[in-house]
């Protein structure tokens, strides 16, 4: 069934329903990580990875199954280390088999080995010819207890592997190594003496020590270009004539050096071991020969395809190269390599590609070839840098295919090139008009270029304005824009004329939405029979989220909620309706499971946040609170950020005469404008901003994180007294400087490194690309004797976009991504890290909050970097604990970088002045105080 959706996805895509595509393609997904993924199975086939890595990038997925797709996609793209750096410090089990197989593919078998020592069956991930090579490159370093545990936990070809292992684990060929012949049979002869004269010493040996000899040297010499020729004149023809021998060569030697094979005459599949030889980078040039030397005898398959594709990629095929050009213009079969998009958009690639087709393909097979890469790019929503002979034929051709003018149209619109976008359309007749304004309005929204994407959806609307397609755009635009008002007005016309086409609960949302931006919610009357006394002590916590879903927000939570016991108080706390431990793959506790009784409203079966109309979502969320509230008694209410969870809290509270306090965390609004700059000042802004200022204004006492959220609030007409200032902090006994982690070192490979390290949720607004941009500087200059490193530690939306730009870089020795890690285990990263920068980006959202995860570092003993956005100065004295640096500018940055490297003080500065200033004993006094001013006595 998932193979057939995927079947379909891929037609529905070819007949321009990406959205369909897209929705099908989903469905037919396991979402579970190390799984296999029939859907993607005919895309791949198709060789369209390109189309597929789109697809999934607009799909929402959890970063870790994200993550673990597009490692399958490169995998099938031959880029076996790009698909191991997507998933290498994903600790999932359920990724095991799938790595062991990477890790097989790269010929990585320590890897393999750390792998079966933890007890994993990793013979019966692999085929039997896999099994004998891993068996034999054991049996080689010795290592027989592993090779028993392994085969004691198979069940894939055990009698065989037993048999195998019995049969040759005292051969004496698998006792020794180069090293330790050399020492002691040839009696320490110069690793780099001539081959001439090793081979005078090992003829001067018996005849076992003979042929170990000869074995041994063309083993450990075959990888160096310069000895390929004398191994082949002095060693080979030996071994030929002694076929017995050939068992003990080196499998890639063996297709490298001319070893008669004929016993096994097996062209392509020589071919394809000489291809995967070269994916895990043994790639000499005699091996490379013998690739070119096979082409014309074998038959080729899509796997040969990928890889030759992958060969141009690498920058490994020389265009220039006579015996290429004459492969290619020779053997016709060879015109599918170039039937791929990526290989006229990679910089490396596109200009010395567009040439070569340009200049050794005739008429119609530069028509074939430009065809299918055109029709390629309709499917991938990607901007077009395409080289110059491609894009001449776009040109010539897109008045005759209307698929053509589509492409050419998109690469106008975001060029800003209006007067030929023009000149397309005014080409064009109405209809087709209509069609070109969809189809970029489509891709634009894609591309996040929302605005231009408004724009076409507004001209086709012109056009026509009674066609499904044309109001799907518009209202899907002004929903990610938050034009409320525009996506409502569009809704109402859709149900008239296409209600098929309005999604269920769609209208809902917007109508209610609509109507909550034109007037207040109010919460419905209570029973006038209800009585409620509180018992002078509880305080109910309403949160966003809570714990075990460990986060900035979770951290604060517990720190705050767990201290204000220790002061007489009795705390309660509830996360949100429509959120779940569950929906972040974390068991629910029981009510009383924690240090405080904890409830957990969830619903989301019927009332997922945000799928749920919001007038709806309040009413519902504030009954369930009553019902925590008539069992609790709470005195207080203390509702967190943002609106949509405090603003039921509050009303209910008002409603009961029970103090109120709203702590606001953040403006969640102006998050959401660091992501779309079109937000900004839209009707669901303003109507966010309207019920965050109405939630200060209905709480008897407002807290806030930073002194510029203060100031924002005062700005906005909440009095002055009414707010407290608690910032983030941190416990200081809990975060304190530690050794570094040497299990952590060797993990990672940080010895001898300078690291400057992230832990937290990655998002799009932190500013890591800078740090990644950074260290590729620093290591290109190499002004110190160490390699500067960065590991990012964490999850969050932006991570998948991370690590693709490391791996166009290809600065994967450099920049780690560790994933999530276990709570407990943060202080062992930071234990490793020389320097914690936090360049948050020059947005509202940064100039208003204060990141925990910066007082952590400063606990930690850590020399801290911040941009001199207004949160982050407040958290930093200049040159005192911590550096400021201009944001959103490198060059600042790596200053920054540069003069705190020897200046231990600063790391020191900023743990005193954390304890002093920022540990949770000395803040939780001033929310006391906060209690105290509402008349709340602890007992």
């Amino acid at each position: 069934m998932r193979y057939l959706q995927g079947i379909i996805s891929y037609v529905t895509l070819k007949y321009n329903m990406p959205v369909v595509s897209r929705h099908i393609l989903k469905l037919s997904l396991t979402k579970k990580v190390g799984k296999a993924e029939p859907g993607l199975s005919y895309f791949l086939r198709k060789s369209e990875h390109l189309t597929l890595m789109d697809l999934i990038d607009h799909m929402r997925l959890q970063n870790d199954y994200e993550a673990y797709l597009k490692a399958l996609i490169l995998r099938h793209e031959k880029n076996y280390k790009g698909s191991l750096e997507m998933v290498a410090n994903d600790r999932n089990k359920a990724l095991v088999p799938f790595k062991t197989k990477l890790y097989y593919n790269l010929k990585r078998f320590d890897e393999i080995e750390k792998i079966a020592s933890a007890g994993y069956d990793v013979l019966g991930k692999l085929s039997a010819d896999q099994q004998e090579i891993l068996v034999r490159n054991l049996l080689k370093n010795n290592k027989y207890q592993l090779i028993e545990k392994m085969i004691d936990v198979t069940e894939k070809n055990k009698t065989d592997l037993e048999e195998l292992y019995h049969q040759e684990k005292d051969d004496l060929f698998y006792q020794y190594s180069w090293s330790n012949y050399r020492e002691n049979i040839l009696e320490g002869v110069d690793t780099d003496s001539p081959l001439e004269a090793i081979k005078a010493a090992i003829d001067q040996t018996d005849e076992n020590m003979h042929d170990l000899g000869y074995v041994l040297v063309i083993n450990n010499y075959f990888l160096a270009d310069r000895h390929l020729g004398e191994l082949n004149d002095l060693f080979v023809d030996y071994v030929n004539r002694n076929d017995k021998l050939l068992k003990y060569i080196d499998p890639i030697a063996l297709d490298t050096l001319d070893f008669d094979l004929n016993y096994k005459d097996k062209k392509s599949e020589r071919l394809q071991n000489l291809l995967n030889y070269y994916h895990f980078g043994k790639g000499t040039k005699m091996l490379m020969q013998n690739i070119f030397k096979l082409l014309p005898d074998v038959t080729l398959n899509a796997q040969h395809i990928m890889s030759l594709r992958r060969l141009i990629l690498d920058g490994h095929l020389n265009f220039e190269d006579a015996r290429i050009k004459k492969l290619f213009k020779t053997d016709k079969r060879l015109e599918s390599v170039f039937h791929s998009a990526t290989l006229f958009l990679d910089e490396g690639t596109r200009t010395v590609t567009d040439e070569f087709v340009y200049n050794n393909f005739n008429t119609r097979e530069k028509r074939r070839i430009y065809n299918a890469v055109i029709n390629q790019l309709q499917r991938v929503n990607k901007r077009y840098n395409l080289p110059i002979y491609i894009f001449s034929y776009l040109e010539k051709s897109a008045e005759n295919k209307q698929n053509h003018s589509y492409i050419l149209a998109r690469f106008y619109a975001t060029e800003g090139d209006t007067e030929k976008l023009n000149e397309i359309l005014n080409k064009n007749n109405a209809e087709k008009q209509l069609k070109i304004h969809i189809n970029l309005s489509m891709y634009l929204f894609n591309l996040k270029m929302y605005k231009a994407s408004l724009s076409h959806a507004e001209a086709a609307y012109k056009i026509k304005s009674i066609n499904a397609d044309v109001l799907r755009a518009l209202i899907r635009v002004n929903h990610v824009m938050g034009n409320i008002d525009e996506r409502y007005n569009k809704l109402i016309e859709m149900r008239k004329h296409f209600p098929s086409r309005v999604y269920p609960g769609e209208f809902l949302m917007a109508e209610q939405e609509y109507q909550l931006s034109h007037s207040d919610w109010e919460a419905e009357a209570l029973p006038e029979d209800l009585k409620y006394q509180d018992d002078g002590k509880s305080i109910l916590f309403v949160l966003n989220k809570a714990m075990p879903a460990v986060n900035g927000y979770t951290i604060r939570t517990n720190e705050i909620v767990s201290r204000v016991q220790k002061y007489g108080y009795r705390p309660v706390a509830t996360s949100r309706l429509g959120w779940s431990p569950e929906h972040e793959n974390y068991e629910k506790p029981g009510l009383d499971d924690g240090d405080y009784r904890t409830y957990y409203i969830d619903r989301s079966d019927k009332y997922l946040t945000n799928r749920t109309p919001l007038r709806k979502y309040f009413n519902v969320y504030r009954d369930e609170l009553l019902k925590i509230v008539l069992k609790e008694k709470p005195a207080v209410i203390h509702a967190a950020s943002n609106f949509q969870n405090a603003m039921p809290a509050l009303q209910l509270g008002n409603q009961l005469n029970i103090k109120t306090i709203y702590e606001v965390r953040g403006m969640w609004h102006h998050t959401q404008t660091s992501k779309v700059p079109e937000f900004l000042n839209s009707d669901r802004f303003n109507m966010q901003e309207h019920y965050e200022v109405l939630c200060c204004q209905l709480a008897d006492e407002v807290i806030v994180i930073s002194e510029s959220l203060r100031e924002y609030l005062i700005l906005k007409g909440i009095p002055a007294e009414k707010i407290t200032v608690l910032p983030n902090g941190v416990d200081s006994k809990k975060l304190s400087p530690l050794e570094k982690s040497e299990n952590l070192i060797k993990r990672y490979q940080l010895d001898d490194s300078i690291v400057l390290g992230f832990i937290g949720s990655i998002t799009n607004y932190e500013g890591i690309e800078l740090i990644i941009d950074t260290i590729q500087s620093l290591n290109k200059k190499n002004h110190y004797n160490r390699r500067f490193k960065f590991l990012v530690v964490g999850d969050g939306q932006h991570r998948a976009a991370l690590q693709r730009k490391v791996l166009d870089q290809n600065l994967s020795e450099d920049i780690i991504f560790t994933g999530k890690v276990p709570f407990e285990t943060v202080k062992d990263y930071y234990s490793v890290i020389d320097i914690a920068p936090f360049p948050r980006l020059d947005k509202l959202v940064c100039q208003l909050v204060t990141p925990i995860k910066t007082y952590e570092a400063m606990a930690m003993g850590k020399r801290v970097i911040v941009s001199d956005v207004n949160a982050l100065k407040e958290m930093v004295i200049d040159q005192v604990n911590g550096v400021y640096f201009k944001a959103d500018n490198q060059q600042s940055f790596e200053e920054a970088v540069i003069s705190v490297l020897n200046n231990e003080a600063i790391g020191e500065s900023a743990r005193e002045w954390v304890v002093e200033n920022r540990d949770w004993k000395v803040l939780l006094k001033k929310l006391v105080k906060v209690y105290e001013k509402l008349d709340i006595k602890a007992s």
